[in-house]
């Protein structure tokens, strides 16, 4: 309750029960008296009332200035001592008591503050105690995380349920597009930071695969449980992905490891080279054929002695066999080695037809029935790539023939390993088939981006198309795939961390977060992520005539500010930008030329703060020219929102000035580039986690409990 409020009601009840009290002993003296004394006291009070009621007015202004003495000197004092002995021992050890009132709360206040002095110094020591003991262990991790920073290759770490636990810099390169010290602007795809979903930059369903490739693998308790994939990075290049399992104890999936290869450069040289290679093979193979028919014409007519002939002609033939072998081997080879740089894996043949059969019925509502005769027959291949290949396939028959149910059989016939596909309905056309070849291999809204062709040519697979000659009016595909035999390499992953300690520097506390619920009101502050943000504009007009001219924004994840997830952007208001405003935050109207607009900007900043609580002190002004931009920008905010200044007046509701300065310094916060949007942004993060633990002492602790208490405020009848 607001302290002027109190203090009237204070005097209100005194007053009633001091009248109550006056009024009963008159009725009680009045009754005692006889009717004479009564008359008398009757005409004494006509005939002096003028001064009876000046004396009762005397000592009832005496009583209300007692009244309010005591309210200022002992009972407002007590309510700000007791706000400012909470914030010492809560957030801001260094803070020191400065009530006005009797001499007994300044003794009282002094007494507090030398307490305050002793206390702050044992812990500066116990403090500086263990700092010293840390510095080893904090310079060990400083050094891991600069390594894995700098790593040539990019690593995102993830919890189950793909929130972003740890990503280095190479990452971000390879899947936003853009470096660190971009402009948001220029950012091409989603963001990457800590808490988000890594479905946001790889799609959710190649992620799904490799996962469920991974669960496959601890099933049948194989020794490299790694996945692999191919992706195309936001510049355009090719990325081999790995995905390695973290687990527990239990051998239960905890998280897991994405680390990214740039192969698109290798790849470019060794297919070039490749293509030289196999001309050079095929040239080679045509002057040996040449040789080897003039050498048999000379055979044919000999005019030399006939032994010696016969050997410098068996010679000759022998070693031209051997070179056209040799280069046929050093062909195929080197083939090998550059089909390396996009992984093919080793899986049974019968596990990847039952695997196409269920992706067939989930994605496309198709009935595979399969028949493998219990086949232990390998193939070697990227099992997402070759499956999305067989699905286009089965999704374009479906098309074309309108059929639902389909049969699957496996077989062996030479070094191939057969997949025949069999339907009701004609065969399909080579011509078909070769513009099928070239299309992108989408399937609805899944995909990948490669073609038919290049699938099939990198498994260096075949695929023929007949009619059934025992079955009329049924046709089947042949996908026929090169066999291999069933040995492990001794190229493998067996990474397995069992996480049991949970470093706080890299914050794999978000293990144990719940994952996204739209149903935050019963999730404790703690776990919540927030965008903490602020506008700067051109004037305080909320009905339209003002334009933002700044936006700024930091993330909070776990507790943490993440210093390297800010969002700051200057934007073109495209008017004026009054001198008055200027004075306050410093922007310069040549500052704003060639900026972006608002609705460039918006988009960008939504993205960033998508599914997170949004933060900002007097939020209500921001929020709503925020709601003005709605219909230029067709972008909406639709995120909760915690108003810093409206839990300032529930943690602290007997301050007066509760401004972002005041709370700051109360809270020994520094805020450096004041009334800029990003630095009003970082204060106002900072003083946000300042006031969990204080809103923790009043019982609040979820995000439903801390808009409760903000709508009893009188900072919330504002409106804009």
């Amino acid at each position: 309750m607001n302290p002027n409020n109190k203090y009237w009601w204070f005097v209100a009840v005194s007053f009633t029960i001091a009248l109550a009290l006056v009024v009963s002993l008159g009725f009680f003296l009045w009754q005692q008296l006889s009717p004479s004394e009564a008359e008398m006291l009757l005409r004494i009070a006509r005939e002096r009332f003028i001064y009876i009621f000046g004396v009762v007015f005397v000592i009832l202004a005496g009583f209300g200035f007692i009244l309010d003495a005591i309210f200022n000197n002992y009972i407002i004092p007590i309510n700000k001592l007791i706000e400012e002995v909470t914030i010492i021992n809560s957030v801001n050890p260094s803070h020191r008591i400065k009530v006005e009132g009797s001499k007994e709360i300044g003794r009282l206040a002094k007494a507090i503050n030398r307490g305050a002095d002793r206390q702050e110094d044992l812990r500066a020591n116990v403090e500086q105690k263990i700092q010293i003991a840390k510095a080893d262990l904090e310079e060990e991790k400083n050094l891991l995380a600069a390594f894995m920073a700098e790593l040539p290759e990019g690593i995102l770490i993830c919890n189950a349920e793909g929130r972003i636990l740890f990503y280095n810099k190479r990452a971000r390169e390879f899947l936003e597009g853009q470096t660190e010290n971009d402009s948001p602007l220029n950012k091409t795809g989603r963001f990457i930071g800590l808490g988000r979903s890594i479905f946001g930059v790889i799609d959710k369903n190649v992620i799904v695969h490799a996962l469920d490739e991974i669960a496959e693998k601890l099933r049948r308790e194989e020794l490299n449980i790694a996945a692999y994939f191919v992706i195309v990075g936001k510049e355009g290049n090719l990325l081999r992905v790995e995905t390695v399992p973290i687990l527990n104890q239990q051998r239960q999936l905890t998280g897991f490891i994405t680390i990214f290869y740039d192969i698109t450069q290798q790849i470019q040289v060794d297919s070039r080279v490749d293509f030289l290679l196999k001309n050079l093979s095929r040239g080679i193979r045509a002057s040996v054929a040449s040789i080897r028919a003039a050498i048999e014409a000379i055979l044919e007519y000999p005019h030399m002695d006939e032994e010696q002939q016969k050997k410098f002609n068996e010679i000759i033939h022998k070693e031209a066999l051997a070179l056209g072998y040799l280069l046929d081997k050093a062909a195929i080879d080197y083939s090998s080695h550059v089909k390396t740089e996009w992984p093919l894996v080793k899986m049974p043949a019968e596990d990847l037809v039952e695997t196409i059969a269920k992706r067939a019925d989930k994605a496309l509502g198709i009935q595979l029935s399969t028949e493998t005769n219990g086949s232990d027959e390998w193939v070697k291949v990227d099992s997402y790539s070759i499956i999305t290949s067989i699905l286009y396939i089965l999704n374009q028959i479906k098309k074309q023939f309108d059929g639902k149910n389909f049969a699957c059989t496996l077989s062996r016939k030479g070094r191939f390993v057969n997949i025949d596909l069999l339907w009701e309905g004609g065969s399909i056309k080579m011509e078909t088939l070769k513009k099928w070849d070239e299309q992108p291999l989408m399937i609805e809204d899944e995909g990948i981006p490669l073609t038919l062709k290049e699938v099939v040519g990198h498994h260096e697979a075949e695929i023929w198309s007949y009619s059934c000659r025992d079955v009329k009016n049924q046709s089947y595909l042949r996908f026929c795939l090169p066999a291999v035999e069933a040995v492990e390499s001794d190229n493998i992953r067996t990474m397995t961390i069992v996480p049991d300690s949970r470093p706080e520097f890299y914050d794999f506390d978000l293990f144990n977060q719940p994952g996204q619920n739209p149903e935050l009101d019963d999730l404790s502050l703690l776990s919540l992520t927030y965008t903490v943000f602020d506008t700067e504009t051109t004037g305080l007009d909320t009905r339209g005539n003002d334009e933002i001219i700044a936006i700024g924004a930091v993330r909070i994840v776990n507790g943490r500010i993440l210093h390297d997830e800010i969002f700051d952007q200057l934007i073109d208001p495209k008017r004026h930008v009054p001198i008055e405003s200027i004075k306050i935050h410093g922007i310069q109207p040549e500052m704003l030329e060639g900026q972006p607009t608002i609705d460039q900007v918006l988009p960008l900043f939504h993205m960033f703060a998508e599914d997170t609580v949004l933060v900002a002190h007097n939020a209500a002004f921001d929020m709503r020219m925020l709601e003005l931009k709605e219909k230029q920008t067709n972008i909406k905010f639709i995120n909760p929102v915690l108003d810093t200044l409206l839990l300032a007046a529930v943690v602290n509701p007997a301050q007066e000035d509760q401004s972002l300065e005041s709370i700051a310094n109360r809270l020994g916060i520094s805020i450096v580039g004041r009334h800029t949007a990003l630095g009003d942004t970082l204060a106002t993060a900072e003083v946000f986690l300042k006031f969990i633990p204080l809103l923790a002492q009043q019982g609040i602790h979820t995000m439903k409990e801390a808009r409760q208490a903000s709508k009893k405020t009188m900072y919330a009848r504002l409106k804009y």
